[in-house]
């Protein structure tokens, strides 16, 4: 295979061709996402192929670029099968070549077509700078339960001292077991037991690390390298003994049950179906879905300190709902989360997106959260939806991930809980 690269950054036809680049920039999924500035950056640094009649386009590169046809067109093949055909315009060619490479592997033209290669690792840094740059505003109607919990976690959040309460029977079963765990992966699994405890494991470990050029954490197991064992050993201790929250209703303590219980699988759910995705590591996975509702710790901790406000189940859940995305995204932000923690608090519960590129982990949250509904649904109305006629599903399915077949899935999950829960019995 020989293409003719008509441009890129040190070629004399750069020039020439920028208009091409700059209007596929414009119109492409995900660089369109880009603003203005940073799809000119990036063009600069892109390429405009030819493919010819007797050439063929394969994935090798794809790792390194995103690949999309702007001129003629493509026959796609499956080994020597042809499986489809592409257009210049069309609505397949707004996306990336060669996105999902089990559908096809190769790729050839009867005439002439033209590819334009923006680089993945350029437009990955331009995309988490400009999210980081940018200003969200988010409209949420609030009544008078809404602010009340709003203004408890606003004060906790200014003192810097956001409380993500530990319910008194996870503490006495953790705190009994520290002392007969040694091993990071055994003490990470009690840890990731305890959505709130974990967070705050987390958040230690970030801070230990503030001074130097460590990135962010993304795992239990590497946040506990950093700190050391027997260091996280002490600080679980102490984020107990201080964040232990004693539901002063039933209200209260139902729902703190069923966020729990909620969690734990979601976060037993996408390591499951990580490995499907072999782009997605298992251990960071489980972190995104145990962080990814943190709002709603929040506000069940803020809403235990006026329990007798609240009524009713209906009455909680509405400000749950209210408010646990605004506040999930605010608290990881201010955390230093990174970006794909704070993306899953934001968009795992917006179930009709327009899903396209490749899996994430927010998806697998997403996932978790409808094979849990499928599953265990809850008693009263809730606003998820069947994973029937979903485009997520869809695209998960293309992954090998069946959201309409959830038995095995949860069966597996289930066998993860089971075996942690046999951990902290152990002792």
């Amino acid at each position: 295979m020989a293409f003719k690269s008509e441009s890129g950054p040190a070629q004399t036809g750069a020039d020439a061709n920028l208009p091409v680049l700059l209007a596929a920039a414009a119109a492409v999924s995900p660089v369109n996402e880009l603003n203005a500035g940073n799809r000119a950056a990036l063009c600069r640094t892109a390429a405009v192929t030819h493919v010819q009649r007797n050439d063929v386009l394969q994935p090798e590169a794809s790792h390194r670029w995103l690949m999309f046809l702007v001129e003629g067109s493509l026959t796609l093949y499956n080994g020597k099968e042809e499986v489809g055909h592409i257009a210049s315009g069309s609505k397949e060619a707004l996306q990336s070549l060669f996105t999902d490479k089990t559908v096809y592997q190769s790729a050839r033209t009867s005439s002439m077509a033209r590819i334009v290669k923006f680089g993945r690792e350029q437009l990955d840094i331009l995309l988490r700078e400009q999210q980081k740059n940018a200003i969200h505003v988010i409209d949420v109607d609030v009544g008078e339960l809404e602010n009340v919990v709003f203004d408890e976690v606003i004060a906790a959040m200014t003192a810097h001292k956001p409380v993500l309460p530990s319910s008194p029977e996870a503490a006495a079963r953790i705190l009994k077991a520290l002392p007969t765990v040694a091993g990071i992966p055994e003490l990470a699994e009690i840890i990731q037991s305890d959505p709130g405890l974990t967070a705050h494991i987390v958040h230690a470990s970030n801070r230990a690390e503030a001074g130097g050029a460590a990135d962010a954490t993304t795992s239990i197991r590497g946040a506990i390298s950093r700190m050391g064992v027997g260091a996280t050993q002490r600080t679980i201790e102490e984020l107990l003994q201080a964040n232990t929250l004693q539901p002063e209703s039933p209200i209260i303590a139902k729902r703190f049950k069923r966020y729990t219980r909620r969690t734990t699988l979601s976060a037993a759910i996408v390591q499951v179906l990580a490995k499907s995705v072999p782009e997605l590591k298992p251990e960071v996975a489980a972190l995104v879905a145990l962080t990814a509702d943190l709002g709603e710790l929040l506000v069940l901790g803020a809403a235990n300190r006026h329990a007798e406000r609240f009524e009713t189940d209906q009455q909680l859940a509405s400000v749950i709902d209210t408010l646990r995305t605004v506040i999930s995204s605010w608290l990881l932000s201010s955390w230093d989360f990174p970006p794909a923690f704070t993306d899953a608090t934001t968009t795992a519960r917006d179930w009709y997106r327009n899903h396209s590129g490749e899996i994430t982990y927010t998806d697998l949250v997403t996932g978790a959260l409808l094979i849990i509904q499928s599953e265990t649904p809850d008693t009263e109305h809730s606003s998820i939806p069947g994973a029937g006629n979903l485009l997520l599903a869809r695209r998960l399915q293309q992954a090998g991930i069946d959201l309409n077949s959830p038995g095995e899935i949860i069966k597996a999950a289930t066998s993860r809980i089971v075996s942690v829960q046999a951990l902290l019995k152990a002792s």
